[in-house]
């Protein structure tokens, strides 16, 4: 009890000073605290979800090195990520504890980093909770936080941004060097996470040339230039080293012609998705593919997301000056995400425009220009400040309090809302479980390899999308073997189930009564129905040996040398070619078997175990 009380107190002691920084922290404190504990409810009964398979099958598969924590995939570079992975994968078997826990320790990270960049550029006021309060409840950063994989790209891109940002605007106060490391140091850490990360740098050029120097646009880019030239040398190295580095060795995802104009995808990123998303939105998802869900904002509230957008943008330039600049650096980094996504996921088209996961570094953009918007930047040659004169009278101060907790108990219940189908709609969830349950109930395990349903691996993830890669990340004791005499499919629920075959062509009646096709030391070739296309097929040799022996089976031009045990059995081969007989060979002297069907065809899920 003692633990819990002391803490209280102390929160108590601080809210009822009169230090009103102290009340603001401890505002903020409240407030981060309880944005973790939200987030943490909807995480910790989600679960992994395609490409996290992915991921954790290469990692459980690689040595800790240089070359698997730099290894590409679909067009990022993340060894960061990959070793993030890696710990999660030897941890154990589909560790989602530790997974999750990564995750918000990255998300408390990143939520401190924001209050951090905001008491540090415009100091430590009430002001400040306002963006402070859309970040933390806006519903934008909750795709990229809520799938595994996504929230290792997304999350250290966040903490690195606030960090840089507030670090880079230390060094233009003071010149001082230790906050330019910081700034190094953050964008570095980013970049080890995704290439997104280098899309701080021009946020940071922008800072210093609107809000760090004075007079036209020219006088402003040489002061800045040549006042902090060291200071770009180290960032221009930085973002050019990896960029080179980047575009030699990483494959990208796709080379054709965007479906989407540039026009059309800052039209949804910026109408559609991204302003309702800031003002509390969606208010609908649309989750075709469930849990993935985009944001389905109905029309009427688009316009009205515009619409109070445009009267607090309205407001604050007639109250005060030098507002249009925020929004015009947000613009700006929306049309460059935009022509980065319109090249990178050509394929992707509209429903890119509506996906918040390409938002979530825009997000902290627009957290940034709001704040500059709306309050003084410490220490800038130029900030927006108060009119002198204001052109138009100022509204009751309950009226943003009012505002910004409508928009924040919006997000909130659209952050719910979209938990909920995370929660109810990841059919790998079950899947998974199911098929780890099964694997340790059999033992060792005979699999063949199939695929499972789209919505627990996607198609997308061809050739990977394959209960093989499942069955190895929930069980160490499963093979794959070409021939067995107890084969295993896994079914449309991840349980196991005896193998059964979906027939193409069977083997003819035999004219042994009783006994089918007698096979003797001489071999017997057994006819088909029919030919057996050029393909992959299984077989089924159902049969009652006299005694145990090693076999030769031949179809077509493959030929396998098999263990048989003596009595009734089945015997699971996996071929390759064309043919329409099967060969039997290798029976000692005085042995004999009875074959009385041969089935070519496909696995399929038969009884459970």
């Amino acid at each position: 009890m003692l633990a819990v009380t002391t803490p209280l107190r102390a929160l108590a002691a601080v809210w009822t000073s009169r230090d009103r920084a102290q009340r603001v922290s401890a505002v903020a404190a409240v407030m981060v605290v309880a944005q973790v504990a939200f987030r943490a409810w909807v995480l910790l009964p989600s679960w992994f979800l395609y490409d996290d398979y992915s991921f954790l099958y290469d990692a459980r598969r690689s040595a800790l090195s240089v070359h698997f924590l730099m290894r590409p995939y679909e067009g990022h570079l993340m060894p960061g990520g990959r070793l993030v992975t890696w710990i999660v994968a030897h941890s154990g078997e589909l560790n989602w504890t530790l997974a999750a826990s990564f995750t918000l320790v990255l998300q408390a990270a990143a939520s401190l980093a924001a209050w951090w960049m905001l008491r540090t550029l415009f100091g430590t006021r009430p002001a400040i909770l306002v963006p402070l309060a859309i970040y933390l409840t806006s519903a934008l950063t909750l795709p990229g936080f809520t799938w595994w994989i996504a929230s290792l790209t997304s999350l250290p891109a966040q903490v690195s941004f606030f960090v840089a940002v507030g670090a880079w605007v230390v060094h233009l106060r003071t010149r001082r060097w230790l906050p330019l490391a910081g700034t190094v140091v953050a964008v570095a850490v980013s970049l080890a996470f995704d290439v997104k990360a280098v899309l701080v740098l021009p946020v940071l050029a922008y800072l210093a040339v609107a809000y760090f120097s004075s007079g036209s646009l020219l006088r402003r880019l040489w002061h800045v230039l040549w006042s902090y030239r060291y200071s770009w040398l180290l960032l221009i190295l930085l973002g050019a080293a990896y960029s080179g580095y980047y575009l030699l060795e990483v494959p990208q995802i796709t080379k054709d012609a965007p479906t989407t104009s540039l026009g059309e995808l800052v039209s949804l990123l910026f109408g559609r998705a991204l302003v309702p998303g800031i003002l509390g939105g969606p208010w609908q998802w649309r989750d075709p593919s469930p849990p993935t869900a985009f944001s389905d904002t109905p029309d009427l509230l688009v316009s009205a997301s515009w619409a109070l957008a445009a009267l607090v943008i309205v407001y604050l330039a007639l109250r005060r000056t030098r507002t249009l600049r925020a929004w015009v650096l947000l613009g700006l980094y929306l049309v460059i995400v935009a022509g980065l996504l319109a090249s990178a996921r050509s394929d992707y088209g509209q429903v890119a425009g509506r996906d918040y996961r390409f938002l979530t570094g825009t997000a902290c953009v627009a957290v940034l220009c709001i704040a500059l918007a709306s309050i003084e930047l410490k220490g800038a040659v130029e900030s927006s400040e108060p009119r002198e004169q204001p052109l138009v009278l100022a509204l009751p101060r309950w009226w943003p309090v009012f505002l910004v907790s409508l928009v924040s108990v919006s997000g909130i219940a659209n952050s719910v809302a979209y938990g909920h189908i995370w929660h109810t709609g990841n059919a790998s969830n079950a899947y998974v479980h199911n098929l780890r349950n099964d694997l340790r109930h059999a033992g060792r395990a005979d699999l063949v390899s199939t695929s499972p349903p789209e919505s627990v691996l996607t198609r997308l993830l061809y050739p990977r999308n394959t209960t093989e890669l499942l069955a190895r990340l929930v069980s160490e004791h499963v093979t794959f073997p070409s021939v067995s005499r107890r084969l295993l499919v896994v079914g449309p629920k991840g349980g196991l189930h005896r193998a059964d075959i979906k027939l193409g062509v069977a083997s003819r009646e035999g004219p042994s009564e009783g006994c089918g096709w007698h096979v003797t030391s001489a071999g017997l070739d057994i006819p088909l129905e029919g030919r057996a296309f050029e393909s992959t097929w299984w077989l089924r040799v159902g049969y009652l040996a006299s005694d145990p022996s090693e076999l030769t089976i031949t179809t077509g031009d493959d030929e396998r040398r098999v263990q048989v045990p003596g009595g009734l059995g089945n015997l699971f081969l996996r071929v390759t070619g064309t043919f329409d007989s099967v060969r039997i060979d290798g029976l000692e002297p005085g042995q004999t078997m009875c074959v009385d069907r041969i089935e070519v065809g496909q696995p399929v899920a038969g009884g459970s175990l």
